[in-house]
């Protein structure tokens, strides 16, 4: 669980599948650990709206590649 400068939670998504895609048509599998280790390197407010964004259902953006919650099929 990610907390922020104040330790309040951030928005979790290690319960999610997710994907990612430098396009939006080609999607690939991300896991966890991955996208924790790209959230390390960008700063906290970056990081909060990112996890709000695809948490709510959308595309977001980070370090080239969209990331999305896996659509059900």
């Amino acid at each position: 669980m990610r907390k922020d400068s104040y330790h309040i939670e951030m928005d979790n998504l290690s319960r999610f599948p997710l994907e990612r895609s430098g396009d939006c048509e080609s999607w690939e599998d991300v896991s966890q650990e991955e996208l924790d280790a790209i959230l390390d390197k960008v700063d906290e407010p970056k990081a909060k709206n990112f996890l709000a964004v695809v948490r709510g259902g959308g595309f977001s953006r980070l370090e080239g590649y969209f990331y999305r919650i896996r659509p059900r099929s």
